[in-house]
């Protein structure tokens, strides 16, 4: 009896280890006025994941996210956003492109006290008088909730373009468990017909200070091999 209850302890403590160790997961749906958009709910393991749909107010609406073990824990990369409208479109209409990544390594991002930079791009490509304005936020939950928003990492809103960029936005989010959840959430108001915007955001980890210094220098001491070569060099 002793040897089937430390047999059945080991299982249940491989299951749990199994399970915190789990490839992370990426999964993204699309909105449009506050409803999601049928079938544009979808996930991946590969750490590729691309979502489209369309309606009757917008022609093409797509996103292209990397995660991992496409890029190293724990960057989230939400390439190419698309959104167009129809020639059609008529009245006021908002897509909400929701992008989230689970099962991330808390330690990753420098936990319990992380250390992370979002950046965003805002490109109104055609008809850009037709797009109200864009809204880029980043977010992360140290309970790794799905789509959750719970602490917000950067947000930035822009209403005219042509290129909007906003460099690298530091946060200091509070991850106290041994895994974490990022997402991305991209909403777009459009209030007229034949207009494209394109998004992007990123987040990723930013380096600890030590790890800088020794990055440092390494560079230092490939300048200074590369001065005695150089000296060398005349010499000769």
């Amino acid at each position: 009896m002793r040897k089937l209850l430390l047999a059945a302890t080991a299982l249940l403590a491989i299951g749990a280890a199994t399970q915190a160790q789990a490839a992370p997961d990426l999964s993204a749906r699309i909105f449009e006025d506050g409803n999601l958009i049928t079938g544009s709910a979808v996930t991946s393991t590969t750490g590729t994941l691309f979502v489209s749909s369309s309606t009757s107010n917008f022609s093409f609406l797509s996103a292209l996210t990397l995660g991992f073990p496409q890029v190293a824990q724990p960057a989230l990369d939400v390439q190419t956003t698309s959104i167009s409208s129809l020639a059609s479109f008529t009245g006021t209409h908002t897509i909400t492109f929701e992008v989230t990544q689970t099962g991330l390594d808390s330690s990753s991002a420098g936990a319990p006290l992380a250390a992370l930079a979002s950046s965003f791009t805002a490109n109104f490509l055609i008809n850009g008088s037709a797009v109200s304005n864009v809204t880029i936020a980043s977010y992360v939950d140290a309970n790794n909730t799905a789509f959750s928003t719970s602490q917000l990492l950067a947000s930035r809103t822009y209403t005219n373009g042509p290129t909007n960029a906003s460099g690298a936005l530091l946060a200091n989010p509070t991850l106290d468990g041994s895994l974490f959840s990022e997402t991305v959430v991209i909403t777009a108001t459009f209030t007229g017909a034949g207009a494209s915007l394109n998004a992007s955001a990123q987040i990723v980890a930013v380096p600890e200070p030590a790890s800088l210094a020794l990055f440092g220098m390494g560079l230092l001491g490939m300048g200074l091999v590369k001065r005695r070569r150089d000296g060398a060099n005349l010499s000769a």
